[in-house]
Order: structure tokens, then sequence, then C-alpha cells
């Protein structure tokens, strides 16, 4: 079942579930910037803002390059919809059609909890990747979108998993965070991708990885 197999790598990442924002709740991570320097919008005074396509390309280069330095390239595709306003079927409907993705191998109904307390209907989609053909780049440009002018659904809802394991998580256009079961898993993107590293974060971030001095 892809779901236990999800629970199961949460556990060995060394955390009991999905708890937001996950760098802040897993042992072993690495938040990176994603969105660069370039105006979102083009234009902000007019109507109907206008995203900007070279702070939207910035931000993919910088989220496929990480996801193609990966362990591994990842096996296994979890998308959280909630139906409270829509139905599950529909939200699977736009998730297809936006993706390509054939029907989910399972879908599994279930209850989050928020940062407050209060439960939200939830339905989770599990996609294995090693059999499909799957388009990364489309994935990780609607997440970028979201939050700027495309469909919300895929906001913070996207998780990608793959053996070592690890948990690859961009979370919108500003950040992605990467959880890994052990320090030297990481280590490689560590090093490679430093200067994405959220600076607010980095300080934490360089105690983990950089080599003890003495």
């Amino acid at each position: 079942m892809l779901a236990k197999r999800f629970e199961d790598i949460l556990h060995k990442l060394g955390m009991a579930g999905l708890e937001h924002p996950l760098f802040y709740h897993a042992p072993v991570g690495i938040r990176f910037e994603i969105g660069g320097e370039e105006p979102i919008y083009l234009d902000r005074s007019a109507a109907k803002l206008r995203t900007n396509p070279a702070y939207v390309q910035g931000a993919l280069d910088r989220a496929a390059a990480i996801y193609r330095a990966l362990p591994a390239m990842p096996d296994l595709l979890r998308i959280d919809g909630y139906p409270d306003e829509e139905p599950a079927e529909s939200l699977l409907t736009v998730i297809r059609q936006r993706m390509g993705l054939p029907v989910p191998d399972e879908q599994l109904p279930a209850i989050e909890l928020d940062e407050d307390g209060d439960t939200h209907a939830q339905v989770q989609f599990y996609w294995d990747l090693s059999g499909i053909t799957f388009q990364p780049e489309q994935l990780l440009q609607e997440i970028i979108l979201g939050d700027i002018g495309g469909w919300s659904g895929f906001v913070s809802s996207v998780y990608l998993t793959g053996p070592g394991p690890f948990l690859y998580h961009l979370y919108d256009d500003r950040g992605l965070d990467v959880l890994g079961s052990s320090r030297e898993l990481l280590l490689p993107l560590y090093h490679q991708f430093h200067g994405w590293i959220l600076k607010y974060d980095l300080e934490k971030i360089d105690r983990l990885f950089a080599p003890a001095k003495g």
C-alpha cells in the first residue's frame, strides 16, 4: 500500500506525521529559497496582475535543479485535496487535467488537524511514479504559480519521496524543503546549492551540515 509506504518513510525521516512547516518538524532537512530577485508581477497597477514570466522561470529553474540532484528519482507522489467546498472527484479531475496524470493508484480519505486545532476533511491521492510517465517540471511550475495567479490546490499539498529515504516538498513559489533520513544523504545538496539556502535558517542548517571545527 502506497499510503503505508509513505507513512513508513515519514517515520524514517523522524516525523510522527506531516506537520507544516515540514522543515521545522524534521531532524534532518534543508530549506531552500526558490523565488529570485525578479518582481513577481509585471504591472501591479493593472486591474488584473500579470505574473512575470522571468520570475516564474527563475523559480522553476531552481526547483528543477534541486529535483534533478536528489539522491534518487522520486518514485512516490502524494497530492492532498480538501473537499470541504469541492467534491474529491472534482478535485481529482482538476489535478489530472493540469498534470496529465492517470487515475491514482490509491485514494484515501482522512482528517487533518490544523495549527489552531481545527479539523478539516482531506483526501490523499497516491501515485507510484515507477509505473507511469511523469513530467516533474510541469508539476513544479503549477505549484509555483499556485499562490501568484494559478490554481491554489497545489500549494503546500504536493509531496515527492524516494529511496534513502528523502522527501521533496516545494510548498509554493517562495520555498522548498528537502528532508532526509541522514545528514550524509543530503550533504551533496547542501554543498551544491548552499547559495540558495534560505538565509533565515542558514545558521541552523550550517550547524547540521558543516564540518565541526576543532
